[in-house]
């Protein structure tokens, strides 16, 4: 069947254009099934609704930092976990009640891996979500000193329904990054999520800080309201790297 100018351009100014891709196919496809008028109008409004949600999905990702399509989490790994655990986390009830996440190990055990995916299941849910490397967040938030946004950059920390923070715990921390890691804590504590990813256990992270106090009553915090989850194993890196 030859879809007509008219038609194309109809759609096309109904932002429909989505759907000429596979028209034909469509319609033939509906012509050997002698499907009803109804089912091929669902067919063909649920190709565009897909295809709606897909780049929607895509740029909530690009928005929030997750940088791939991680449609399925590998369970299959040498990594050693709680995997009951961790698949009660990918139901997203520690969201709704705000708890957070600590997730800790040796460089390489899958940490980031899994919480790319759970921010992935987030934003896929509907959650406003941002994954930052923990050094380009204090990069972030140092910048905003300057040019004098401070307050509003820590604000799009606070904001976010669930909030990761990878690879923390790298190196000790400057005054101003000590500042900012408990402001966010603070206000996002019982409100919002929080996923920390390290290579130091939660116990190691007070001698971070410049003031133990205040490093005191961050961990108090985070840790009272956190499922805690220790990845052992040898670096998945090491094992996938090209022989």
């Amino acid at each position: 069947m030859i879809i007509s100018k008219e038609l194309k351009d109809a759609m096309i100014y109904l932002r429909l254009a989505g759907i000429l891709a596979t028209l034909e196919e469509r319609i033939s496809y509906a012509n050997s099934k002698k499907i009803t008028i109804t089912e091929f109008l669902e067919m063909i409004f649920y190709d565009e609704l897909e295809k709606r949600q897909t780049r929607l999905l895509n740029t909530k990702m690009k928005k929030a930092g997750v940088d791939a399509n991680l449609s399925s989490f590998s369970w299959d790994t040498t990594t050693v976990y709680d995997r009951d655990l961790v698949k009660n986390l990918f139901n997203l009830n520690f969201i709704e009640s705000h708890a957070s996440v600590l997730v800790f190990g040796p460089t390489g055990a899958g940490k980031t891996f899994l919480a790319k995916h759970l921010a992935f299941s987030a934003l896929k849910a509907g959650h406003s979500v941002i994954f930052a490397r923990a050094d380009k967040m204090f990069r972030h938030l140092k910048l905003a000193l300057v040019d004098g946004s401070h307050d509003r950059t820590i604000g799009t920390y606070l904001r976010a329904d669930l909030l990761v923070i990878d690879d923390y715990g790298v190196k000790e921390l400057t005054r101003e990054e000590a500042n900012d890691i408990y402001e966010i804590i603070l206000e996002r504590y019982e409100r919002k999520s929080t996923i920390v990813t390290s290579a130091r256990s939660p116990e190691e992270w007070q001698a971070l800080f410049p003031d133990p106090i205040l490093g005191n009553s961050m961990l108090d915090r985070l840790c009272h309201s956190s499922y805690q989850i220790l990845m052992e194993g040898e670096s998945l890196r090491k094992l996938n790297r090209p022989i």
